[in-house]
């Protein structure tokens, strides 16, 4: 189910689920016993209704497979995803680069997986619309502007820095607002409420990113700004769930990957899994944005 939006969905019987190699006689062979449901926590930031309905059909197909009950929990933000892991709400959770990196403080958030768009990688944008006077970031003073989430890589923290070295603060802007996720930010720039959104491009000279994907009328758009490299979104299983249950981990590890390499539309739940492979991943990997989040000084605190 998807706790606080959807009903639960019963689990399917052992008889009809079909599960792909070996990763279910691991399980079934398994000595390890099973936890009574694994909660997975997703963060609705694209399309919220999309990840709702993607989360339902998500669950249910894992759930056939490993004979598990599997929930999904949307947060309502990032902050509540990191809150949801350490209160142990959540078992496993795809957070954002940055986010992960506060959950492993905080939540004990173990990296397991990497989402994969287009690339191994994903930037940050700001984008202004087409007949805009803005060309640069420092345009930007005295203007209004909307981020995403003050834990958002993307949507917030990269451009954050950039704008600070052009030593733009939020004091700098007429209007600084929080859309909540990517979708909102780009509707919020089409009806004119903001004269620029921070949010994520799907490559390094933005061509195509979030005002591609969400935007709803033909309104056209121009990129003034695009960040360096950040790691692509991490799958991530919580340290004492693991510990307990390490079989089973790899188990849903492998099974997501398989449900994503055998999708005859690799759409199928794009705004959870990304559109092309899911990766495995390494903290290692997240040291870039360790060090961003470290030159903005920021407090690893909910």
């Amino acid at each position: 189910m998807i706790r606080q939006f959807l009903p639960r969905f019963l689990l399917v019987l052992a008889s009809t689920f079909v599960v792909s190699a070996s990763h279910a006689e691991t399980l079934i062979a398994s000595a390890e016993k099973a936890p009574n449901e694994i909660t997975i926590g997703v963060i609705p930031g694209g399309n919220p209704e999309e990840v709702r309905q993607q989360g339902l059909a998500l669950a249910k197909e894992l759930q056939g497979k490993i004979n598990i009950p599997v929930n999904i929990y949307v947060s309502k933000n990032y902050v509540g995803l990191i809150e949801a892991m350490k209160t142990k709400k959540v078992d496993f959770a795809f957070f954002t680069s940055s986010t992960y990196v506060f959950a492993e403080q905080q939540a004990q958030a173990k990296v397991l997986l990497k989402k994969v768009w287009n690339h191994p990688y994903y930037y940050s944008a700001v984008v202004v619309p087409a007949n805009s006077k803005i060309k640069k970031l420092e345009d930007l003073k005295g203007k209004r502007i909307a981020f995403v989430d003050e834990k958002s890589s993307s949507g917030y923290l990269y451009p954050k820095v950039a704008l600070l070295k052009k030593g733009l603060d939020e004091k700098s802007f007429k209007d600084v607002k929080f859309s909540g996720n990517h979708a909102a930010s780009i509707q919020m720039l089409e009806s004119n409420e903001v004269d620029a959104v921070a949010t994520f491009s799907d490559d390094e000279k933005g061509k195509d990113g979030a005002w591609i994907k969400f935007g709803k009328t033909k309104k056209k758009f121009r990129v003034i700004w695009v960040s360096a490299p950040i790691p692509n979104d991490p799958f991530c299983v919580r340290q004492d769930f693991y510990d307990e249950y390490p079989k089973i981990t790899h188990t849903l590890m492998f099974t997501l990957i398989d449900i994503l390499e055998q999708a005859s539309d690799k759409n199928i739940y794009s705004e959870i899994l990304g559109t092309q492979n899911l990766m495995p991943a390494t903290s290692k990997q997240y040291d870039p944005v360790r060090e961003m989040v470290k030159a903005l000084n920021i407090e690893l605190k909910p």
